[in-house]
This record gives structure tokens, C-alpha cells and sequence, in this order.
């Protein structure tokens, strides 16, 4: 019994350990969202000349105005493409020679287009390293809105009235809750589930398209057959496959799977791109 009665607080704080994860990392995304919005607040307030801001908040301040520069150039640079391409084209004659002015205008706007993302997905972090530096300095936080600095200050607060929390309750426990067999044990084990992850896309996640591919394939010769005498067994009794022409058959064999799985590998792009910006960009 007193053994157990030893143990029952190390379990609470588990507990309570895990609950305070939990929302710390709800806390942690509520200050950086809060510190991006004050970041971009600061970046529209007008500059001081007489008065310069401190070195850390003004160089934070001019990286996010190079990479906004740097957005606005390649905008340019994707209007000017497609103005030269369209210049080119009317100005050739050659069939062949439009495809490929085309083709050349498609891969270098992905180019730039790839860039772009690139700078985007750049831009929320360093709005939050200009909004975590304009709080920290009294001078520069005055001039963000009242509202603005008011929610970074409430954020920046909770997060760490929580981790003092956090501390506080690990203290008696040397700063682990855990003992040390079990938390071998659950680190072995998330190693494990890292593992299982990794192999899980490597033989399923990347291989959809190919699945897609795969099962677009198995549906057309499935649902529709060259043969003459089957096909109009089929009509007569009306089950089994269709009659399609060899030709017809031979298109939908390479068309369908090809476009299955382009459309499979669009979709994961765009998923992964999104759940990227949500998740690691929190914007």
C-alpha cells in the first residue's frame, strides 16, 4: 500500500504532464501566429529617420523587406514570360517552332513559379522572428496598434505561465515524469512508430499514383472487351463486359492510367503543400 501510495502522484503527474503538452502546443502556435500578425503590423508602420530602430529589429525588419522585393520581382519576372513567349509566337511561323516556344515559356514559369512558393513559404518566418524582436524592444513595440501588441503580449504570457507550469510540476521528479525503464520504452517505441511512418510512405504514399494507374487499367479491361462474339453474348444477356474497338481499347489502356495517376500525384502535391503551410508555416 505504501508503495502505491508513492507511486499515485508520479502517475497524476503523467497525467497532467501529458494534458500540459497538449496545450502547450496550442500555446506555442497562438504566440507565433500573434507574433507574425505583429510582425506584419510592424512592417507597414513608417519608418524614423531621426530615430532608428535597434539593430536586431532593424535587420529583421530589412530581411522581410528584401524577400517581399524579392516576391514583387518574380511577379514581374512571370508577366515578362508570358509577354515574350506571346511576342515569340505571333512572330514564328513554324508550327514546331510555336511548340516550342510553348514549352520552353510552361517549364521556365514553373521555375519561377517554384521560386515563388519558395518565398513565401520563407515569408511567415520571418514575420514571426520581426514580431518576436519588436517585443522584446520597448521602443518598437509602442509602435505597433494597441490591440496587436496587447494579443502578443497575452500570447507570449500564457506560453510561458504554462512552461513555468510544466517545470514546476516536473521539479520533484527531476525534470522527467517518466521512470527511466518506461520512458526507455517510449522511446523505443516512437522510434518504432517513425519507422512504421517512413515505410508507410515510402510503400504506399509515393506508390499512389502508380495504384491509381493500376487500378484505372484493371477497370478498362474489366468493364470492356475486343471480342466480338463475347460482346454481343454480353449485350444479349445484358451483364458482363461491353464491345469496344481494339483501337479504343489500346487508347483507354495507356490514356486512362496515365492520367489516373497524374491526377493522383496532383492531388498529393497539393495536399502536402497545404497541410506544409498549415503546419509548418502556422499560416
Amino acid at each position: 500500500m505504501f508503495m502505491e501510495s508513492m507511486a499515485l502522484p508520479r502517475w497524476r503527474a503523467v497525467a497532467a504532464n501529458f494534458e500540459l503538452g497538449v496545450r502547450l502546443r496550442g500555446l506555442r502556435q497562438a504566440e507565433s501566429l500573434a507574433l507574425e500578425r505583429a510582425g506584419k503590423c510592424f512592417h507597414t508602420v513608417p519608418t524614423r529617420p531621426e530615430t532608428p530602430w535597434a539593430a536586431p529589429v532593424a535587420d529583421a525588419l530589412l530581411r522581410v523587406a528584401a524577400l517581399q522585393e524579392y516576391e514583387r520581382a518574380l511577379a514581374q519576372r512571370l508577366a515578362a514570360s508570358l509577354e515574350a513567349d506571346r511576342k515569340d509566337y505571333r512572330a514564328t511561323e513554324a508550327n514546331l517552332g510555336r511548340w516550342l516556344i510553348v514549352v520552353r515559356g510552361i517549364l521556365d514559369r514553373l521555375v519561377v513559379r517554384d521560386e515563388a512558393w519558395r518565398a513565401r513559404r520563407e515569408l511567415p518566418a520571418h514575420l514571426r522572428e520581426l514580431g518576436a524582436r519588436v517585443m522584446a524592444d520597448a521602443a518598437a513595440a509602442e509602435a505597433l496598434p494597441a490591440d496587436e501588441r496587447t494579443r502578443a503580449v497575452a500570447a507570449q504570457k500564457a506560453l510561458r505561465d504554462a512552461t513555468s507550469e510544466r517545470e514546476a510540476l516536473l521539479a520533484p521528479f527531476g525534470g522527467q515524469v517518466l521512470p527511466n525503464p518506461l520512458r526507455l520504452l517510449v522511446a523505443e517505441f516512437t522510434t518504432f512508430c517513425e519507422f512504421v511512418r517512413e515505410e508507410l510512405s515510402k510503400k504506399v504514399v509515393l506508390r499512389l499514383p502508380a495504384f491509381a494507374a493500376m487500378g484505372a487499367a484493371w477497370w478498362v479491361t474489366h468493364r470492356f472487351t475486343s471480342g466480338r462474339f463475347e460482346g454481343r453474348l454480353n449485350r444479349y444477356f445484358g451483364v458482363g463486359r461491353t464491345e469496344l474497338s481494339p483501337e479504343a481499347i489500346d487508347w483507354m489502356s495507356f490514356w486512362l492510367p496515365v492520367l489516373a495517376a497524374a491526377l493522383v500525384a496532383y492531388l498529393l502535391s497539393t495536399l502536402t503543400k497545404r497541410v506544409r503551410r498549415r503546419y509548418l508555416d502556422e499560416g
